[in-house]
């Protein structure tokens, strides 16, 4: 299974990095520059093959892709006065092939060139020449015997373009990016469907969920919650959430015979790291779940089990909010009460555990962060949460479900600017809680294991991730370009090559050692995961 979802985390990053680059390609060819090379993956080539201009190629390492476009980093000439290669003519008279290596035991037989005069740019359409010799536009150049490049003469280079075709090409990638999220969002849109809240009839039970455990099923018929008759799906949320007691009756209605059930809510404290333990006869007994099985191996561990040493099965006994006394814990609503009005701070308990069979009492945990309403909000997670794990029926309805999938993508896009302001502004997140690969790779298990829909929301919200943090006005970045050009359209003038190519290998290497620190603190996370 581990290597299902590492095959599965390699497609979508495959799907996501080539729409995005493919965007560039686009635009690039839309504008006449050369591409040279499009690939998916970095390092050495695995596999390449030549398509008119382009090579496609997959390379070793499957983290990214690009898109190589000649004069997009303004390189220094290949050739230049002094060097020495070999020619290849076609029937023309013209220079088609220019052969680098003069050692090359496959030209052997043509006379070595030394250039004393070269002009391969061919500025406003001036033919090109090597010494007295005339070059094809499209001539090659040959590497090797797997490798050649067409030149690019002044027409065909990046930077010569107008700044609105290089803006179009810069920003075609991240543009195909968000198209590609609000498409896969349609998607799961439209096999959603539209809630059918006026009906009380359940359209899913999700599998271990308390409704399950208590016998409920899809298709049943909700007419009561404990003393709450129910009108609509949403009477059955307020029911859930105004009835004071973990255990709760259901009256249903199935195949036209009513029957009672008894369902016992699970309660999950998003804001500190609990979850209500189910299998417990005394449900007032604060028995938690404080770490659960990852999709990957090893276990997910929250706050409450790496920062309060919390542990799986413990009892607590007492809370205590910032510096306040401790209060006597008595139920799981009373918590869920306490736990609501909780926002930021820090919180500890007294707990119970069992080790070899003794009962250890009033044990105290070690302080555990509260994430704040705001930083949950800023994810689309509510606090606190109290639920049976059942879902209405829905129905497809054109125009809402095309409306939902605008609000997916709202979504995504905004969580991304939300989680960036947060960073730079609140004490609660930094950089050690950001993830690289490795973390995008346990996304993609937890949300694979979650089913196809939670999948598809994890390959939009990816591909919208991904164009908007490449729209930021970075360099080495395609917003830092974007700002480049922005500032050239406004001044008329183009910043110095030499400069904007040290700003953005500079700016390369700064980001190459920020994703090192970022990848540290992947492989950290994933020692804990398996410790």
């Amino acid at each position: 299974m581990i290597v299902l979802y590492i095959l599965l985390f390699i497609l979508i990053l495959g799907i996501v990095v080539c729409f995005h680059e493919f965007g560039h390609y686009f635009f690039a060819k839309r504008a006449g520059i050369l591409v040279t090379e499009f690939a998916f993956g970095m390092g050495p080539k695995l596999l390449s093959k030549k398509k008119g201009e382009t090579y496609w190629s997959i390379r070793a390492f499957p983290i990214g892709g690009f898109c190589a476009m000649s004069g997009e980093d303004r390189e220094e000439p290949i050739l230049k006065k002094g060097d020495e290669c070999k020619l290849i003519f076609n029937e023309n008279g013209k220079v088609s092939a220019i052969i680098l290596k003069t050692d090359n035991p496959k030209y052997a037989d043509l006379p070595i060139v030394k250039i004393e005069d070269i002009d391969l740019f061919g500025e406003n359409m001036s033919p090109l020449y090597i010494n007295e010799y005339e070059v094809n536009r499209d001539a090659v150049m040959v590497f090797n015997d797997k490798e050649q490049v067409q030149i690019a003469p002044e027409e065909r280079n990046f930077f010569t373009k107008s700044v609105w075709k290089r803006f179009l090409v810069c920003v075609g990638g991240p543009f195909n990016n968000i198209i590609l999220g609000l498409f896969v969002f349609l998607i799961l849109a439209f096999i959603e469907g539209v809630p059918n809240t006026n009906s009380t009839v359940i359209g899913e039970v999700t599998k271990e969920s308390p409704a399950d455990i208590g016998g409920i099923k899809t298709g049943d018929k909700v007419i009561k919650v404990g003393e709450y008759e129910i009108g609509n799906f949403g009477d059955i949320h307020d029911a859930i959430y105004n009835t004071n007691s973990r255990k709760l009756n259901i009256e249903i209605e199935r195949n036209g015979v009513v029957d009672n059930y008894s369902v016992v809510a699970q309660y999950y404290f998003q804001n500190i790291g609990i979850i209500s333990k189910q299998e417990v006869e005394d449900e007032n007994k604060l028995i938690i779940i404080c770490e659960s099985d990852a999709a990957l191996g090893g276990t997910n561990k929250t706050k409450a089990y790496q920062d309060g040493g919390l542990r799986n099965g413990d009892e607590l006994t007492y809370i205590k909010y910032n510096d306040g006394e401790y209060e006597q814990l008595t139920s799981w609503d009373q918590f869920l009460k306490i736990a609501d009005e909780m926002d930021g701070g820090y919180v500890q308990f007294k707990y119970n555990r069992i080790v070899d069979g003794v009962l250890n009492e009033n044990l105290e945990s070690n302080k555990i962060q509260v994430y704040s309403d705001e930083l949950l909000e800023s994810q689309g997670y509510p606090s606190v949460v109290k639920q049976l794990g059942i879902s209405s029926t829905t129905h497809i309805d054109f125009f809402p479900c095309i409306g939902n999938g605008f609000k997916y993508l709202w979504k995504s896009a905004t969580i991304i600017f939300s989680t960036l302001k947060l960073l730079f502004t609140s004490k609660e997140i930094g950089v050690n809680d950001m993830g690289g690969f490795i973390t995008i790779l346990n996304q993609t298990a937890n949300y694979a294991s979650g089913g196809f829909a939670n999948l598809l929301y994890w390959v939009g919200l990816l591909s919208i991730n991904l164009g908007i943090v490449n729209l930021l006005p970075i360099p080495a970045l395609d917003g830092g370009r974007i700002l480049f050009l922005i500032i050239e359209g406004i001044t008329g003038k183009k910043l110095p090559s030499k400069v904007e190519n040290i700003i953005i290998n500079v700016v390369f290497w700064l980001l190459l050692g920020f994703i090192g620190y970022i990848l540290l603190q992947d492989i950290i996370r994933l020692i804990i995961q398996f410790r």
